[in-house]
């Protein structure tokens, strides 16, 4: 799935005009020190680590991201900003459970030298997630969050390919739900 998934984003990123190169394939599994090196060479731009997750908790859900930080300091200016533009396309694509951005110093996104994150898509031990994840559309929809989140980091703001909430389509004139946190139309989302 994770394979599925990773393709599905390879191709909405090429044709979107980007150069992607997979690290692994459908029966490889390069060690992390392996895809961080193969990354560096290829002098990749932004490296995104996909994950479907397993747990012993029947509680554990959702979707979080991580970016190299320390947490005390030191980290990854860029990485932090996509790991929170990438989750939140996720999470307003599927709906599921908000899980946050957070600093680590793992290998894999200490030693690359472009921005790095891990996402997170999800549980596969839980029933939700795992009906969720095994919905091809749902896959769809994930690429299609990492495209725009991609397309977010670099892409300048008047650029932006953000459309209008839902319940701003229906009608003529733009509106902003009622509510005082919704997005305007066209907006570039804040960072925090």
């Amino acid at each position: 799935m994770v394979f599925d998934l990773a393709s599905r984003i390879e191709g909405r990123l090429a044709a979107a005009g980007a150069t992607v190169y997979l690290t692994r394939g459908r029966h490889q599994n390069p060690s992390p020190a392996e895809r961080t090196a193969f990354a560096n060479d290829a002098r990749a731009d932004l490296f995104i680590a996909l994950h479907l997750d397993a747990h012993s908790s029947e509680h554990a859900r959702g979707v979080a991201s991580y970016y190299y930080g320390t947490g005390s300091g030191a980290s990854s200016t860029v990485g932090e900003q996509f790991a929170n533009l990438a989750r939140r396309e996720v999470l307003a694509r599927t709906g599921m459970l908000d899980l946050g951005s957070h600093p680590k110093t793992w290998d894999l996104l200490r030693m690359t030298r472009s921005p790095a994150v891990r996402l997170d898509c999800g549980y596969l031990s839980h029933p939700v997630d795992r009906l969720l994840l095994l919905d091809a559309r749902v896959r769809s929809a994930v690429a299609s969050a990492v495209l725009a989140a991609v397309q977010r980091l670099y892409l300048p703001a008047e650029a932006d390919p953000r459309p209008a909430p839902s319940c701003c389509r229906s009608g003529s004139e733009p509106r902003h739900c009622g509510t005082p946190d919704a997005p305007r139309p066209g907006a570039v989302p804040a960072v925090r």
